[in-house]
């Protein structure tokens, strides 16, 4: 009887951490590479996509190791357990800033009720409780700039969006997301509040106008998660990972109105109630 070739288990157990290494070293410096451009990616290779939210996740980890950049906080994709983004500090803008065409001519805005931390949350193996958490940070309210390294998903996305798809609409896709660090691309942060714990958050109304035109749609409250479990998830998530908040952290829990693209040479307003808004402005060149 012919016996069958095989690789031994320690071999064979090498052989494959070795092609982890290599998916994950590669979609990285990949993703990290056009990050560092500006660039898109027509077509991200399939040997080096993630499989799995393990392999997103590391993807995720070494492009921000290869970015080399300090964060000014995190983005969550509107719930506990979603996905999650590093924000950086270079795309971080001011409050009535005019973006620059060429990085941001592909985006998505999305106005978040979120939080700013006022001293830091080192990790720890105990978990924070809501009342720690509560007192660590203010209210911030703030308009998260999506994006992706990736070209066409943006347009994809809005497009989705706009005939009320769900996106993305597959575990591949959400795990390339991730990996393409949680497809976040800048923050606009605006005005912070510092009593806010009384509040309902979820009632807070948001009127987002595009050049003065109508207003845009809200998510309706029903479809979202309340802001503030998202934060306290997050910051437990990340301790357990061994990753810390500091203070000046800003953590964007979700949208608050329903995504859509802002235009070049166009202006959005944001009027968060009576607390305060946000403008940011897309250039023409």
């Amino acid at each position: 009887m012919k016996e069958k070739m095989s690789i031994p288990p320690s071999k064979s157990q090498e052989f494959l951490s070795a092609q982890n290494e290599d998916r994950i070293s590669g979609g990285a410096s990949l993703l990290a590479q056009a990050w560092l451009d500006g660039s898109t990616i027509d077509e991200f290779p399939s040997d080096l996509a993630p499989r799995d939210l393990s392999e997103a996740t590391a993807i995720q980890n070494a492009m921000a190791i290869e970015i080399g950049e300090d964060i000014v906080g995190w983005k969550i994709g509107g719930k506990p357990g979603g996905l999650m983004g590093r924000i950086f500090k270079s795309t971080s803008f001011e409050n009535g800033s005019n973006l620059p065409l060429a990085r941001y001519k592909r985006n998505i805005i999305e106005c978040e009720v979120g939080f700013k931390l006022k001293h830091d949350l080192p990790p720890r193996e105990k978990a924070y409780d809501r009342e720690e958490v509560e007192a660590s940070a203010d209210l911030s309210l703030n308009i998260e700039l999506v994006g992706s390294r990736r070209t066409n998903v943006i347009e994809r996305t809005v497009a989705a969006l706009a005939a009320g798809k769900p996106f993305p609409e597959t575990d591949a896709e959400m795990f390339m997301l991730i990996a393409d660090n949680g497809a976040n691309l800048g923050l606009i942060e605006g005005p912070v509040i510092d009593d806010w714990k009384n509040d309902s958050l979820l009632d807070i109304t948001v009127d987002l106008q595009i050049d003065g035109g109508e207003s845009q749609p809200m998510v309706p409250k029903q479809n979202r998660t309340e802001p503030f479990d998202a934060f306290l998830w997050v910051v437990n998530d990340l301790s357990q990972c061994g990753i810390g908040l500091k203070a000046g952290h800003i953590i964007t829990p979700g949208t608050v109105n329903v995504p859509l693209q802002l235009p070049e040479g166009s202006t959005a307003v944001a009027v968060f109630g009576d607390l305060g808004e946000i403008i940011v402005s897309l250039s023409r060149d």
